[in-house]
């Protein structure tokens, strides 16, 4: 537990949670929780080019969601003959659009508190001491934002190993083409108390043991929280110090190809609570299979209860990130 007056951060990696922290003197709550996804998307090269998704309340924000899934690949081609079933489908099929670095663009032009280059900084510096090629692309993100990726140094590396000759199904429309939806509830639901989640959760089984959790709350009265995805396996691409995720569905002769465009399917164990215009209390929880589970549990019994502690206490899944504002008091909080 860490406490603050007024602001306080979190989150289910160390990196990410001392980078929010930071970040919180110099912003607000949304730039913090994306300094931290930013960070954590320098240490690991897998998060980069994988989801994000994003709560925001409080502060005049009302209450809004952003949608940075990753999304099925596959514009402006038609479509492909498809891969037989039992044979061996090359990586490449797997790989699908990004959907980070478009949402993070989108969360700092209109939630955010600082400019985008400084809302990436940190995780230039993280970089640097790690991968000099992953660092080069984040520098290239903070100055040209999502466009970076259209950009001959990027979109060229990743299409020769996921695009049609490495027999997957990106291009460079589809690079170009991403636009995070952004869900708003009512902004009168924010004067009574409300609990806000992801309004396209899905009822698939999705395994939620490599999602991750950033949390945030500001002395301006918001409050953000995201998750993302640091996954081991995928597509390595050296030459630009990243991985690309096994998202996307390959194309199957005989099968319905699922459409281009088409968000896929990833785990958003995060919900946030507001009311009277003040978001107070932003929660996720990381690195569970059932997450999604364990988190509604978590929610029914800190509704029971009202004791956000003994509802951590009996959280026995995963890693459960919670960060609460009381009076002029903020405070971090985490399962063990």
């Amino acid at each position: 537990m860490s406490a603050a007056k007024g602001h306080a951060a979190g989150a289910s990696e160390p990196h990410a949670a001392a980078a929010a922290r930071d970040a919180l003197v110099r912003g607000n709550a949304v730039d913090a929780v994306l300094t931290g996804v930013l960070v954590s998307a320098a240490q690991s090269p897998s998060v980069f080019l994988g989801p994000l998704q994003l709560l925001v309340g409080g502060a005049g924000a009302g209450l809004r969601a952003v949608d940075g899934r990753v999304l099925q690949p596959g514009r402006g081609i038609p479509r492909p003959r498809g891969f037989l079933a039992g044979e061996l489908v090359p990586s490449a099929a797997f790989v699908a659009v990004p959907g980070l670095p478009a949402a993070v663009a989108t969360c700092v032009a209109s939630l955010g508190a600082t400019a985008q280059q400084r809302v990436v900084g940190p995780a230039v510096e993280h970089a640097r001491t790690l991968s000099v090629e992953r660092a080069q692309v984040l520098e290239a993100f903070a100055s040209r934002g999502a466009a970076a990726l259209v950009d001959q140094a990027v979109s060229g590396e990743l299409l020769a190993v996921a695009g049609r000759a490495a027999h997957g199904l990106l291009t460079l429309e589809d690079l170009g083409s991403v636009r995070p939806a952004i869900a708003s509830s009512d902004d009168r639901s924010v004067e009574s108390e409300t609990v806000w989640r992801v309004p396209w959760r899905s009822a698939s089984a999705v395994d939620g043991t490599t999602t991750h959790v950033v949390a945030a709350v500001d002395a301006r009265g918001m409050a953000a929280v995201a998750c993302y995805e640091v996954r081991g396996g995928g597509l390595d691409i050296p030459a630009l110090g990243l991985r690309a995720p096994a998202f996307a569905a390959p194309v199957m002769r005989g099968e319905r190809r699922v459409g281009p465009g088409t968000p896929r399917v990833a785990m958003a164990p995060i919900a946030l609570r507001a009311s009277r215009g003040v978001a107070d209390f932003a929660v996720g929880l990381a690195a569970s299979e059932d997450a999604e589970g364990a988190l509604a549990g978590f929610l029914e019994d800190f509704a029971a209860a009202g004791a956000i502690a003994s509802a951590i206490r009996a959280t026995t899944s995963g890693r459960l990130v919670a960060v609460v504002r009381t009076d002029e008091m903020a405070t971090a909080l985490f399962s063990a």
